[in-house]
């Protein structure tokens, strides 16, 4: 079982999340989605955990972008 610390996408994933310019967050979001497309896209098999962190990630750069973006874009 893997660490999800390990996980490819989860840097990409927590940087977007740290990201406090505004301006640097739209290419951050984008970054860390296909990060994680870029994974599900992968042969190797997710387990559970990464699926889960996966859905929790994908869910938080949705959120992430509705509070801090969507009224500015």
């Amino acid at each position: 079982m893997n660490n999800p610390e390990n996980y490819e996408w989860q840097t990409p994933y927590v940087l977007a999340i740290l990201e406090p310019d505004n301006a640097k967050l739209v290419r951050r979001i984008a970054e860390a989605r296909q990060a994680i497309e870029r994974r599900l896209a992968k042969p190797i098999q997710i387990d559970g955990p990464e699926h889960l962190a996966i859905k929790d990630a994908w869910k938080a750069l949705a959120a992430l972008k509705a509070e801090r973006l969507d009224e500015i874009i």
